[in-house]
């Protein structure tokens, strides 16, 4: 399977964690973010698809991209990567009545992905949360986050 091809699939492991409610035992969101829509960028107009996810009800829109992957160990006996990608929530930037706050569901994005070990056909390890913070824009409200999900063949 090509990286493009599992990066995808991971992607699509990330979306349905946040499209899902904490479970019994799991860290409580602050927000409910099961309604906020979610685009997997897949070189496609982002920005369309970002103003059709802000309409519905939520006032937000999750963006995941896949940024590539690094090394884990270069001294291994086989090759042991990690994916990187960035999550990037995209909001009005005055929020209407019923709106979600766009800090609020980066910590809520935070608390679903916090020690989250994905399951698939590959061994994952778990996700490991980097950077991140509040992007300038002219039109939206954004911030972001960057997150590594380690693999192994």
């Amino acid at each position: 399977m090509s990286h493009t091809s599992q990066a995808m699939i991971h992607a699509a492991l990330i979306k349905t964690r946040l499209q899902s409610a904490p479970a019994t035992g799991e860290i409580p969101t602050p927000l409910d973010i099961t309604a906020v829509g979610v685009v997997i960028y897949e070189q496609q107009n982002i920005t369309a698809a970002v103003n059709a996810a802000i309409l519905k009800a939520s006032g937000c829109a999750i963006v995941i991209v896949w940024n590539g992957w690094n090394t884990l160990d270069k001294n291994a006996r086989t090759p042991r990567l990690t994916h990187r990608y960035n999550l990037c929530v995209w909001s009005k930037p005055v929020i209407d009545a019923g709106a979600y706050p766009a800090d609020q569901v980066v910590e809520s994005i935070l608390n679903r992905l916090w020690q989250w070990i994905p399951t698939g056909a590959h061994a994952y390890g778990e996700v490991e949360i980097k950077d991140g913070g509040l992007v300038p824009d002219a039109k939206f409200l954004k911030y972001d986050l960057d997150l590594l999900i380690p693999i192994s063949h």
